[in-house]
């Protein structure tokens, strides 16, 4: 159900009038747009996901990506055969993007001010609630949006001491260890169905990273910016960690760079 009046602007439809992209540079969702498709990071990640929905979720079911940007995961889903998903974001500029990928259903709205009431059977939440001051609100506000009985899948930056430069320029509020996800989640109405580290065989370049780009207190955020890579090293990092992906059940769940949880609400 949706509780409230919108606006269709270049046809998304606009529950924040005041949608904004001051606070992540227009130019940033450019930055994103043209790395999806080649960054180790993003293919490898979006193939994990695109494994976890294929085993948790029906390709029917009605599914929400909050906190989109580009909606290059919906993309990826949609052509995986996911034909009832639509994307959300606070950032307009970022559902031109998505309407250009061909998504259909495109809402503007703030998470913290969310318009849905039992709406989807599964929202999903990729690399978001990291950059929200109150957790507790976005997964309240998200479990509201969630039918009864239905699933939230969530993807986060893994482990403290991995913190960098990089966490400080895209707005990350803290990392997450699976007993602070698991807290979170549980502590506001969901049941832990799945829960992995993953990125673990890079740990060594991340902690690498860690020291030697660990944040100064003058570091000025460059939210817009997308690690550098050489082309080699990114295609040795795809098919590292495409193995990786194959596997990963079968892997220590100890450590790693991100964490990907799929839970219920009860």
């Amino acid at each position: 159900m949706i509780n409230r009046e919108y606006q269709v602007i270049n046809g998304h439809k606009v529950f924040d009038t005041n949608a904004r992209d001051e606070d992540y540079k227009i130019s940033g969702f450019e930055e994103l747009y043209k790395n999806e498709e080649k960054h180790f990071w993003f293919i490898t990640r979006k193939e994990l996901i695109k494994q976890c929905m294929n085993k948790y979720i029906n390709k029917d079911a009605k599914i929400i990506e909050v906190g989109a940007g580009t909606g290059n995961v919906t993309k990826c889903l949609i052509e995986n055969g996911y034909s009832n998903i639509s994307v959300g974001e606070m950032h307009i500029s970022a559902l031109d993007y998505a309407k250009s990928y061909g998504i259909k259903d495109r809402f503007c709205f703030d998470l913290l001010d969310s318009p849905f009431v039992d709406e989807f059977e599964c929202v999903c939440a990729f690399d978001v609630i990291e950059h929200i001051e109150n957790d507790h609100l976005a997964i309240q506000n998200i479990s509201q949006s969630i039918i009864g009985g239905g699933n939230l899948i969530i993807s986060v930056p893994a482990l403290n001491f991995l913190w960098n430069e990089h966490d400080v320029d895209v707005g990350h509020k803290r990392r997450y260890s699976k007993a602070s996800i698991k807290k979170l989640l549980e502590e506001n109405g969901f049941e832990i169905k799945y829960i992995k580290y993953f990125f673990i065989f890079i740990i060594p370049l991340l902690i690498l990273r860690a020291i030697i780009k660990k944040p100064k207190a003058n570091h000025i955020p460059n939210g817009d910016k997308i690690d550098s890579i050489n082309p080699i090293i990114n295609n040795i990092l795809i098919f590292i960690l495409k193995i990786e992906n194959r596997i990963i059940n079968y892997l220590p769940n100890f450590i790693g760079g991100s964490l990907l949880v799929v839970a219920t609400k009860k």
